[in-house]
Parts: structure tokens; sequence; C-alpha cells
């Protein structure tokens, strides 16, 4: 009995010792079977961002169809065509700095139009548009000089179906108004010794509203001059044997024929009927075929 409870205290100390040291070994065992895992990135740094167009606008309006050039400090940018209504509308991208654009064009018939011109400074990145820009009329006149009584035309091309303001100088500045078609063509017929077109020299110039009130710039600058009427030679139209151009053959002509007669060469050519060079019986003779009395 007394090796039996021996037994027994012993392998009650087993357990007890087996209880308390269990857990360690487990974790050794778990320590001892792990991995050791590291994980690592690159990480790249973002591009930089992209910087915007600088970039000019172009709007406004010119002639139906036409080419327009836009020109940057004189240097050709682009050649651009307004459309049927006259309208344009074009971006240039370019550096960053201080311009002056240019814009010109010419009308179908191939008269120029005047020259728009504006300095913009452009900063980097930044679009500018420039808009309400209305070309001149293009302008003529049919003719550099006219006399009283004559007429003289002046025409050209604007946008369509627009009212055309007429500015005739120096004495006075005289408006007169006319409409365009609806191909932006127009035209004005003046009177010289009427209208206010005196003799001399003159200028006129024009600009054109559209329908909604839109006025353009001025056109080029025309010189015209009015002179003075000439009356037409009475001789012209006279009798050769009519020597004093009265619309008579008569004693006058007479007296004229013997005051040169048997001249040669005769200071009044007249004399000379024939033009053989001598006064003489054959212009006598002629004279009389002619005389009316």
């Amino acid at each position: 009995m007394r090796n039996i409870k021996n037994a027994s205290i012993i392998i009650g100390v087993f357990f007890v010792m087996l209880f308390l040291f269990i857990p360690e070994i487990g974790k050794a065992d778990t320590v001892s079977g792990s991995l050791n895992v590291s994980v690592s990135a690159i990480v790249q740094a973002p591009p930089p961002p992209e910087e915007p167009d600088t970039i000019v606008r172009f709007t406004g309006l010119a002639y139906p169809g036409s080419e327009l050039t836009f020109e940057r400090n004189g240097t050709l940018m682009a050649t651009v065509p307004a459309d049927p209504a006259a309208k344009f509308d074009v971006a240039i991208e370019m550096d960053p700095g201080t311009y002056t654009f240019s814009i010109y064009g010419s009308d179908a018939d191939g008269r120029e139009g005047p020259v728009f011109n504006i300095s913009v400074t452009l900063s980097s990145g930044v679009t500018i548009t420039i808009t309400g820009i209305f070309l001149g009329p293009t302008i003529e006149a049919d003719t550099s000089s006219v006399q009283i009584g004559d007429t003289i035309t002046f025409l050209g091309v604007t946008i369509p179906d627009s009212k055309v303001n007429l500015f005739v100088s120096p004495e006075t500045v005289t408006s007169y108004d006319v409409n365009s078609d609806s191909n932006g063509l127009w035209s004005k017929s003046l009177i010289a010794g009427e209208d206010l077109l005196t003799e001399g020299n003159h200028e006129v110039r024009s600009k054109s509203t559209s329908d909604q009130g839109d006025i353009s710039e001025y056109s080029k600058t025309v010189a015209f001059t009015v002179t003075e009427e000439t009356k037409p030679d009475p001789c012209e139209l006279a009798s050769r044997a009519d020597l004093n151009c009265d619309g008579r053959v008569s004693l006058v002509d007479f007296s004229i024929l013997m005051f040169y007669w048997q001249e040669n060469n005769p200071a009044n050519a007249r004399a000379d009927i024939n033009k053989d060079g001598a006064v003489n019986i054959v212009d006598f003779s002629i004279m009389m075929f002619y005389w009316t009395g």
C-alpha cells in the first residue's frame, strides 16, 4: 500500500510538471516554424502636369467667301476663308509674348479691303478671344476724273444685306446711304455738279452697318476729281466751208476766205478748204457748193 501511495504521488507530480511546461513547448514550436516575409514597393513620382496651350482666337466679319490673311508682327500666320455670310473664326497656337496682329482680305473681284491691326499680350497657358472684328467695305470708283454733268459710280463688297454709308469730302463731309445685296455687293452713283460734288478734288470712303447694329471699320479712301464741263467744238460738226462755224456758209465765210486769198498754209487752217496748202479758186468753188447765204 505504501508503495502504491508513493507511486501516485510521483505520477501527480509528473502531470503537474507536464501541465506547466507544455505551453512553453508549444510556443517554441510556433516560433521556430514561422516564416520571415518582407514586402517592399517602389512608388514612382507622378509626371508634372502638362502646361496648357497659349492660343489667340479671332472672330468677326469680312466679305462673303473671301480669303483672309492673318499676320503676326508682319509675318504670315495663316490664311482663312470667310463663309458665305462673311463670318470667320480662327484659333492659332503660339508662344507667350506681345504681338501686333494684322488682318486683311480681298473681295471676289480682287478689290482689297483695309487692314485691321491690334496689339495683344499673350500669357502662358491662356486663350485670348478677340471678337467684334468688322473689316471695312472694299471700295473703288469707275473713274478717277468726272466732268460736271457726268456720273461717277462707287462700288464694293461688304457683309450681305447691310447698310453702307458713303462719306464724300473735303469741302463738307456728305453722307449717302445704300444697301448691299445678298452677296454683299453695293454701288452708288452720283452726278458731278449735283449731289454737292463741286468742281475740284474729292475723297470718298465708306462704312457698313449690320442689321444687328454692328458698325465696321472705315474702308480705304478713294480720290477723284470733278472737272469743268467741256463744251464740244462747234467746228467739229460744221461744214468744211463754214469757216466761222456758225452753222451757215455766208458772206462772213467769204470774207475770211478773201482775207487769206493766195496764202500758203494760212494761219486759219479752215480757209484752206481742200487742204492742199494754198487758198485759191478751188477753195472758192467748194465754198460756193456749200453756200447757204
